[in-house]
């Protein structure tokens, strides 16, 4: 009678986990080799994105996912129920904004120049006196906002290799990775890293209205896949020279 009870118990606790993870939106941004789209494609791919979609498919949470600009999905995850957005970078000004589901990412975020015109910085007292682009809400460009540094902020990351080739900028604040790939897209093989900023863990960032049981789940099963071995094997699979972040 007590294993009855305890199934019983169990199936009732799981439809009601069920029944609380209607409707959950994710979303996304182009942000390789986390979260892209291929040219010709409309799957979406990256590291980020099959370990969201690992989680996803254990939880068998409802849910759908996005590809939308980073600074329009921000928007909608701080506002919306139920709404979640990766690969998101967990700054301090941002941890009391979201419930989280980390890490799984580590994400350098550097400065480029041109290496035809290779800058020396030391500090981020230098910066002020160069052009940097941005991308909108970009946590390399909301580092250096904080610091109060001017930047030139666009809404398409492609905008700033055109912006550095034409000399209309000096310097492109971005995600390494992230903007190497951007520029090998764009075919433009001038890029000297200047500057790290920093490195930033990152993950899942959900809305503050979300149920703290489909977080608790959702981080239960991200733990799961890291004592698997799954995520190693997907940056193997992706990027091989890429260090795994730490549980």
């Amino acid at each position: 009678m007590k294993v009855l009870a305890y199934l019983f118990l169990f199936h009732c606790c799981f439809a009601f986990t069920e029944s609380r993870a209607t409707g959950l939106t994710f979303y996304t941004e182009h942000f390789p080799p986390y979260s892209y789209v291929e040219n010709g494609s409309e799957e979406l791919k990256g590291i980020s994105v099959e370990i969201v979609n690992e989680i996803l498919k254990r939880t068998k949470f409802s849910h759908s996912v996005r590809l939308l600009p980073w600074n329009r999905a921000y928007e909608l995850t701080l506002t919306h129920k139920n709404a979640c957005l990766f690969s998101t970078g967990r700054t301090a000004d941002r941890e009391p904004l979201f419930k989280w589901i980390s890490p799984f990412t580590e994400v350098s975020m550097v400065l480029f120049s041109q290496k035809i015109n290779p800058i020396k910085i030391n500090n981020l007292e230098e910066l002020e006196h160069y052009r940097i682009g941005g991308y909108l809400g970009d946590a390399a460009a909301n580092y250096l906002m904080d610091h109060n540094i001017s930047i030139e902020n666009v809404t398409n990351n492609f905008f700033n290799i055109k912006k550095l080739e034409k000399g209309r900028i000096d310097l492109w604040a971005t995600g390494e990775l992230a903007g190497l790939q951007i520029a090998q897209k764009a075919g433009y093989a001038n890029l000297h890293k200047t500057y790290t900023l920093m490195t930033l863990p990152g993950g899942i960032a959900c809305n503050r209205q979300t149920d703290d049981i489909l977080i608790a789940r959702m981080q239960d099963e991200l733990k799961t896949l890291y004592d698997e071995g799954f995520i190693a094997q997907v940056y193997q699979r992706y990027m091989p020279e890429l260090t795994v972040p730490s549980y």
